[in-house]
C-alpha cells in the first residue's frame, strides 16, 4: 500500500491550523485561505471543528483538596461553566506560598486562581508573585470590610474558635478556662502552624483584643509552655476532628468549619463558641503569568454571587464573604457562619498585613520553642 505525500496547499492548510489554534490566526482567514488554496468545504468544516475546541477554555483553580474538591464544583465551578462555556478544573494539591512562587519563577504557571489566607496576597503581590485583581471585574462592594487588597481578595471567611468536650466541660468556657487544667483537667490542643494560635493564648493570658498585636511571640511561647505535655499541636483539620472523636483532649483551638462537623458528627457531645474567636479571611490569588487574567478575574467575581456563597457555606461551613450572604443566612447555616449578626460581634478580625511581615518568622519561632 503506498502512501499519498500531502499537497503543498494540504501543507499550508496544516500550518494555518496550528497558527488559528495558537490564536495568531483569525477563523475567518483562515476559511479565505482555504478557500485561495482550493481545498474545499471539506478543510473548511474540519477547521471549523477544530477552531471550536481551540475556542474552548479551561482554568485550573487551586485549593487545598479533600472535601473543598465537590464543594466548590458545585457552587462555584459549574455555575460559572454555565455562565460563561470555560470549564473549571479544581487542583487539590495545596496552593502554598512556596508553590506558587516556583511556578512563576520557572515561568510554568499552571493555577489561574489560587486559593489561601488572605496574607498570602499581601505578602507574594509585594514580592512580585501575583497579578493585580481587576476591580473593574471583581467588586470590592461585595467583600467584607478590609478582605480585599491590591493582590488579593476574600472568597470566604472562617474562623479559629474554641471547641470543647460537653462532657468533661460545664457551660461554654473561656481562652482562660483552656490554660485551667485544675477546672478542666485533660488535654488542650492548637495548630501546629501557629496561625490562629497566638492570639487566643494572649487572651488567655490578659492581653485586651484590641493589643494583640504586634504579638509578643515570646509572651505566646511561654503561656504555651505552662500546658506542658497536656498540649497537643494538630497538624490538619482530619486529626483535629479525630482527637475529639476519640476523646483524648478536653478542648482545642481549631476551624469552625472543622468544630460544625464534629458537632453533629457526636451529636452535640463536642460544641464550639465563636466568643473571642478569630475571624480569618480565605483569598483567592491570581499568579503572575496566566495566559487570560480577563478569564480569572471573571471567575473570581462569579464566586461573589450570594446565593452560590450560601452553597459553600452549607456543604463547607465556609462563610461568605459577602456580606449580603450573611444576611440571606437563616437557621443553623446562620449558626455557623462566623460573619452572621449573632456571631461577628463576638471575634476579632486576624490581622493579615501582620501576618504578611511576620508570619514566616514567628512559625519558626514558635515551632522550635514546642520542639524542644
Amino acid at each position: 500500500m503506498s502512501l499519498q505525500r500531502p499537497s503543498f496547499g494540504q501543507d499550508l492548510a496544516l500550518l494555518a491550523q496550528q497558527e488559528m489554534a495558537a490564536g495568531r490566526l483569525g477563523r475567518r482567514d483562515f476559511v479565505r485561505l482555504i478557500g485561495a488554496l482550493g481545498l474545499g468545504a471539506g478543510a473548511a468544516t474540519v477547521a471549523g471543528s477544530r477552531a471550536a475546541f481551540a475556542d474552548t477554555k479551561e482554568i485550573t483553580v487551586a485549593n487545598f483538596g479533600g472535601d473543598a474538591l465537590a464543594a466548590w464544583a458545585t457552587a462555584w465551578g459549574d455555575p460559572f461553566t454555565k455562565d460563561t462555556g470555560i470549564k473549571v478544573h479544581l487542583d487539590g494539591s495545596g496552593p502554598l506560598p512556596s508553590n506558587i512562587k516556583q511556578q512563576v519563577q520557572a515561568n510554568n504557571v499552571i493555577w489561574d486562581v489560587s486559593d489561601g489566607d488572605g496574607y498570602y496576597g499581601i505578602q507574594l503581590g509585594d514580592a512580585g508573585f501575583l497579578d493585580p485583581i481587576d476591580y473593574t471585574i471583581v467588586d470590592k462592594a461585595k467583600v467584607w470590610p478590609n478582605f480585599a487588597w491590591k493582590w488579593g481578595v476574600s472568597d470566604y471567611v472562617y474562623s479559629y474558635v474554641l471547641a470543647y468536650d460537653t462532657t468533661k466541660v460545664k457551660g461554654v468556657p473561656t481562652w482562660a478556662d483552656f490554660f485551667d487544667l485544675q477546672k478542666y483537667p485533660g488535654k488542650r490542643s492548637t495548630w501546629k502552624y501557629f496561625m490562629g494560635t497566638g492570639e487566643p493564648i494572649l487572651l488567655a493570658d490578659g492581653v485586651a483584643p484590641d493589643k494583640l498585636y504586634p504579638m509578643d511571640m515570646d509572651r505566646i511561647i511561654k503561656k504555651a509552655k505552662t500546658l506542658g505535655d497536656n498540649l497537643i499541636l494538630w497538624d490538619s483539620g482530619a486529626s483535629s476532628q479525630q482527637m475529639f472523636m476519640d476523646s483524648e483532649v478536653t478542648m482545642a483551638c481549631i476551624w469552625n468549619t472543622r468544630a460544625s462537623v464534629l458537632k453533629r458528627d457526636t451529636k452535640g457531645r463536642v460544641d464550639y463558641t465563636f466568643n473571642q474567636g478569630i475571624r480569618t479571611p480565605g483569598a483567592m490569588t491570581i499568579p503572575k503569568g496566566v495566559k487570560d487574567p480577563a478569564a480569572s478575574n471573571k471567575f473570581i467575581a462569579s464566586c461573589q454571587d450570594p446565593a452560590r456563597q450560601l452553597v459553600l457555606l452549607k456543604l463547607l461551613g465556609n462563610g461568605p464573604a459577602n456580606p449580603a450572604a450573611s444576611k440571606m443566612a437563616t437557621g443553623d447555616l446562620a449558626a455557623m457562619d462566623p460573619s452572621s449578626p449573632a456571631n461577628i460581634g463576638l471575634q476579632i478580625n486576624r490581622d493579615e498585613e501582620w501576618y504578611a511581615k511576620h508570619y514566616d518568622d514567628a512559625v519558626g519561632q514558635w515551632l522550635d520553642a514546642m520542639s524542644g
